[in-house]
């Protein structure tokens, strides 16, 4: 949409290749109303009642342990291959985006309730 609008201006004002500033180009996105949005994502519900019963029960559970034998494991996938999830877009369009690729590496981050952390774990 930029591009085409700064293609528009070129050929308006005979300018071969232009060149905008940031503050021109900020100015253009509010005067043409774009903006910055996510075009996908999920929504993440939790049941409120199932983390305030754990906040009692974990005390419990971990009593006599020390914090070094204490091990927080999680593991985020890392799409290497995906597109970028916002775009600039009109605040009157609908934001789209489109499947995510599934080639992917997990890698998981492990660390004690110390402090104490272990390499990440590639798969």
């Amino acid at each position: 949409m930029i591009q085409h609008k700064a293609k528009e201006l070129e050929d308006a004002l005979g300018i071969e290749y232009f060149s905008a500033s940031t503050g021109w180009l900020d100015r253009f996105r509010i005067w043409n109303n774009i903006t910055f949005r996510s075009l996908c994502g999920e929504a993440a519900d939790v049941d409120s009642s199932f983390c305030e019963d754990w906040q009692e029960r974990l005390p419990l559970l971990l009593a006599g342990y020390d914090d070094e034998d204490i091990f927080n494991m999680d593991e985020m996938a890392l799409f290497f291959r995906a597109l970028p999830n916002k775009s600039m877009i009109q605040k009157s369009e609908e934001a789209r985006g489109g499947k995510i690729p599934k080639e992917q590496l997990t890698i998981s981050f492990c660390v004690s309730a110390a402090g104490e952390k272990e390499k990440p774990l590639v798969i």
